[in-house]
């Protein structure tokens, strides 16, 4: 069979997946059949002469030019020429010969011959992230640490929030990529008090930035560091705010949530999302040095 590649031209494959529709069309030693116009010799030596129907176990499928895509269009990730489950692949089938057009047959993306969600790994292999960084905030340099009962504030540098772009990969006559683009932020936030000064532990999520909400930022932080109020209740204080209950030492990760597109040939189909995190970073909490000097 031979496939058009991203370039136009031809390439010869002789191995087919058993599942395909090209081995179910013309495998498991079916033959195809057509009417001689003239007398010839067949691919496997038989002689015939005009008017006789010749079997053939020899099918042949040409990649035509590809309907459903027209020109190859320019890589857009804002411009979708509709479900990749729609696009299909046109092929002309020949019997013994290209001298012998029997029919047409549409190949749609789940074939496994071409299906291009097999080169979804190497995509994503080819996803670079600009991994999130937890926001320093200025009370630990003031303090030596994050303060009990003083709210903290989550957050991130700002270039981490950005949509992404694999590099393409061209397979099988589609041009192919990966964009993402940050939906969500949200922080996993674990606290061990000290056991010497105990206070309640704390394991779990603060949210930050909800989905469908676009982030205000500043210079530093994203979301943009607000004026927090002097003390809060222990734990979840709201979107993007912490408060240590007690001394000990706090781990802090951030973790962007991504809308993942696939791309291929201007035909889009929506992944699952992914979840990238950042290092984790862990601040020492209590009555600090600095509290205790000018206390």
């Amino acid at each position: 069979m031979d496939i058009r590649n991203t370039t136009g031209g031809l390439a010869r494959y002789t191995t087919i997946p058993t599942s395909s529709l090209f081995a179910t069309t013309g495998g498991s030693g079916q033959a195809c059949s057509f009417v001689a116009g003239g007398s010839g010799v067949a691919s496997d030596g038989q002689h015939y002469t005009g008017g006789q129907t010749v079997y053939s176990r020899r099918w042949i499928f040409v990649e035509t030019t590809i309907a459903s895509f027209g020109e190859e269009p320019a890589v857009n990730p804002g411009v979708s020429r509709g479900a990749l489950s729609t696009a299909f692949r046109q092929f002309m089938v020949f019997c013994d010969s290209n001298a012998h057009l029997i029919s047409y047959l549409l190949v749609y993306p789940h074939d496994s011959m071409i299906d291009p969600h097999s080169r979804l790994t190497r995509l994503y292999n080819k996803l670079q992230l600009t991994q999130p960084t937890v926001f320093r905030n200025p009370v630990v340099d003031r303090w030596g640490g994050l303060v009990t009962r003083y709210p903290a504030w989550l957050a991130i540098n700002p270039g981490a929030w950005r949509p992404h772009q694999s590099n393409s990969e061209s397979w099988r006559g589609w041009l192919m990529y990966l964009y993402v683009t940050p939906l969500a932020l949200d922080f996993h936030v674990v606290f061990t008090p000290d056991p010497a000064e105990p206070s309640p532990a704390f394991d779990g999520i603060v949210p930050c930035v909800p989905s469908g909400v676009t982030p205000s930022s500043d210079a530093v932080a994203l979301p943009a560091f607000p004026t927090l109020p002097d003390h809060a209740t222990p734990g979840v204080n709201g979107a993007c705010m912490w408060t240590p209950p007690g001394p000990g030492s706090v781990t802090i990760e951030a973790r962007i949530t991504y809308r993942v597109l696939f791309w291929a040939n201007g035909f889009t189909e929506r992944l699952p999302n992914y979840v990238w995190t950042s290092a984790a970073t862990q601040f020492p909490t209590g009555e600090l040095s600095s509290v205790n000097t000018h206390g």
